[in-house]
């Protein structure tokens, strides 16, 4: 077992901070505070204390910046952004207090970004499409005429027919059925009775190395905000500087656009694969419409970047329709799309907030699942590193549970955001340094395949310096 300590981290750390503040023709380290906040959203981050300067980032209000020096006319902090990115802010727009109704990602529109937001919403696909596989009945019922459940049954199935399927559709209510031959009749097959081929998403290689492999280590989530107003250049050095293996850009919302974030991937896509980090598109599929919601991720899996890079994996985020069937079927076809080697990422609810989860239906399919372990969820409750690591614990031991034993793979999804701001920018309820730390020590203990935390552009800067010190070693 390795032992860390913060306070050893955070002491050192101070006298790196000092020996910056002591550099000649800036105010003395005793005036200056340690961090500010920005106290409006849209707040300039620059490369230089000067606005005909490199803009870095436009970022939230309440984002929190650790001060090094502040120039000599007392305009500009120097500080540094999502942790070690040396930029420059101007005394004016930021606070040693947290801001006061300043939470809102605005309309500020960041250098060469194209505007308005391409989107591509998805309202209706009814099918059929086109799906060559085979599967084995699960659950006894009936082949039928039409794909709806009061259409004819034309033949019932046994557990363990073996079924040859050629399309899929969806039925006025939104769920998926199976157009198939069973026994030599043909007809359609309601989704949840057929478990599609494919090999065991648990247990899966790829080269010889678990197909998780490329989510070892440590990741970071974020919204579409801001990869759209942040220097990627400046986002994937920070990234490179904490250690980060994987990032999770959120590119696609069900009844929001679809498929928003094709700009952001070809801005985000090459900088990242240059630099050796796994890209896991993010998409959020209600599941209210079941195929929209496959369309709408399959539009996300096959773009390619004008270079001709792709992402390296899908992460659903599924934590609205919590309908087993439709969280099976939207699983279950989706592996089919993107086949048995690319990794697929469940963002789920937490065994605590929900011990219903259709975790089973889940583990058909995705490869990772990676629990919401958010603890500050109280404001009124005063929270220690040991609750980050109880939380954890409980997650871990009751999903394993819920899948007779299994050891499936998960990664930790720890919380770098306060729950009681709009934005989810410090105000003073998000986790502390110490919390972080034990959230990560506990993720590795405990046989996490990563930890990654939501969300980047939200972390503090205590946050983002205790995360970048930690070495992930699993």
């Amino acid at each position: 077992m390795r032992i860390r300590s913060v306070s050893k981290l955070l002491f050192i750390a101070a006298l790196i901070w000092a020996n910056v503040l002591l550099a000649p023709h800036i105010a003395q380290a005793a005036t200056l505070p340690a961090v500010v906040y920005t106290q409006n959203t849209c707040t300039n981050i620059w490369s230089k204390p000067s606005i005909s300067s490199s803009l870095i980032a436009d970022v939230i209000g309440g984002t929190s910046l650790q001060v090094l020096a502040e120039s000599s006319d007392n305009a500009w902090y120097h500080v540094m952004f999502l942790g070690s990115v040396s930029s420059w802010v101007s005394t004016a727009d930021v606070s040693a207090y947290y801001p006061q109704n300043a939470y809102s990602d605005g309309g500020c529109n960041f250098t060469d970004i194209i505007w308005p937001i391409p989107v591509h919403p998805i309202s209706s696909a009814p099918g059929p499409f086109s799906l060559q596989t085979t599967g084995t009945i699960t659950k006894p019922g009936a082949l039928r005429a039409a794909p709806n459940a009061g259409a004819m049954a034309i033949q019932f199935v046994a557990v363990g027919a073996e079924a040859i399927i050629d399309q899929y559709t969806a039925d006025s209510n939104g769920d998926i059925w199976y157009h198939a031959q069973v026994n030599g009749v043909t007809g359609w097959l309601w989704a949840y009775m057929v478990l599609l081929s494919a090999p065991n998403p648990a247990t899966q290689t790829v080269q010889g190395k678990p197909i998780w492999a490329s989510l070892s280590g440590k990741g970071m989530w974020f919204t579409n905000y801001f990869t759209r107003h942040t220097d990627i250049s400046a986002l994937i050095a920070a990234a490179k500087a904490a250690g980060i293996t994987h990032i999770y850009p959120e590119v696609a919302i069900s009844n929001d656009g679809g498929f928003f974030g094709a700009d952001s991937l070809n801005r985000l896509l090459p900088a990242a694969h240059a630099a050796g980090i796994k890209v896991i598109a993010a998409v959020y599929p209600t599941l209210s419409n079941v195929s929209a919601d496959i369309q709408m991720t399959k539009m996300v899996w096959d773009y390619r970047t004008p270079g001709g890079d792709h992402t390296d994996g899908i992460l659903a985020d599924i934590e609205e329709n919590l309908y087993a069937p439709r969280v099976y079927a939207y699983g279950q076809v989706l592996r089919q799309i993107v086949g048995p080697n690319t990794p697929l990422v469940a963002n789920t609810l937490n065994p605590y907030s929900d011990p219903t989860y259709p975790y089973p239906e889940i583990a058909a399919n995705f490869n990772v699942i990676a629990p919401m372990d958010y603890w500050h969820g109280d404001p009124h409750k005063t929270y220690t590193p040991q609750d980050a690591a109880a939380l954890l614990m409980n997650s871990i031991i009751s999903i394993d549970q819920q899948l007779g034993g299994v050891n499936f793979p998960i990664e930790e999804l720890g919380q770098m955001y306060d729950m009681f701001t709009a934005d989810g920018a410090p105000g003073g309820y998000q986790p502390s340094g110490g919390e972080i730390y034990e959230d990560m020590l506990a993720a590795e203990q405990f046989g996490c395949v990563g930890v990654s935390f939501f969300e980047w552009q939200t972390a503090s800067a205590q946050e983002l310096q205790v995360f970048a010190a930690f070495k992930w070693n699993s």
